[in-house]
């Protein structure tokens, strides 16, 4: 099948925001994104378009799905290579945030890159982080390029936005002790961590705004050895949640 030229342009369309949320579709592209994608139920998935040696399995024969060629899945893809399949899938409601596990959540204070916050997504899924919020300045999590660096994270935590200086009171009140990350704040391998701990990583220029500093309870510093000004977010928020679950999980169950 040859996709029209209204096709093509609704599916690029949806690498921009304002389309996305019009349409209140994305796009999934590759055959590992899309192989997870077919194997939960949070997504559910519009229209699949593949090419000739793509080959949906007979349990997922009655998705709604379209042969097209190479060179028309080059048309729609925001790849550089593209891999044979992609899909358009539908934007689910988002879930409120769960206040009362006994569980650590991420706060996002204005991330902007998209690549950093699917690295930061793929990180906090490997951690077992199920909540994470982003303030309402920070990059679209349905993003393209977010989407192929959380390699396919994003189907398992559940991702809001909230208007963090509204968000922090609340969790103060359901005692949630506020850690953020702070050049001028404590080691974090000094620290003594709270067990319900919303733990704020900050832009990638600017770190926490400082409206949102004033409201957190325990400033963290990762200690500085070389000679670099700075850690990226991805890899900053990898070695805090680290030492979270080191301090709350036994060496058993990291093995």
């Amino acid at each position: 099948m040859t996709l029209t030229k209204n096709e093509i342009k609704f599916v690029k369309s949806l690498q921009i925001k304002k389309y996305r949320d019009n349409h209140q579709r994305f796009v999934v592209e590759g055959e590992k994104l899309i192989s997870e994608l077919l194997s939960q139920s949070t997504y559910k998935i519009d229209t699949l378009f593949h090419t000739a040696d793509y080959s949906l399995t007979s349990q997922h024969s009655g998705i709604n799905h379209v042969e097209i060629s190479s060179k028309d899945l080059e048309r729609i893809s925001s790849l550089k290579s593209p891999n044979k399949v992609l899909a358009t899938v539908k934007i689910k409601a988002r879930n409120a945030v769960d206040m009362h596990a006994d569980a650590l959540i991420l706060l996002l204070d204005n991330v902007k890159d998209p690549g950093n916050l699917g690295t930061i997504i793929r990180t906090a899924e490997w951690f077992g982080v199920t909540h994470i919020v982003a303030s309402e300045q920070s990059v679209d999590v349905y993003n393209p390029k977010t989407i192929q660096s959380s390699m396919g994270a994003f189907y398992h935590v559940n991702f809001s936005y909230a208007n963090l200086n509204i968000l922090i009171p609340t969790l103060k009140e359901k005692e949630y002790v506020i850690a953020g990350a702070s050049l001028t704040g404590s080691s974090i391998y000094e620290a003594k961590l709270a067990k319900k701990t919303a733990l704020i990583m900050g832009s990638e220029s600017h770190g926490i705004s400082d409206q949102i500093l004033k409201l957190v309870d325990q400033e963290l510093l990762i200690p500085k050895i070389g000679q670099s000004e700075s850690l990226n977010v991805g890899i900053a928020t990898g070695i805090f949640l680290a030492e979270y679950y080191r301090q709350f999980t036994s060496p058993q169950t990291l093995s």
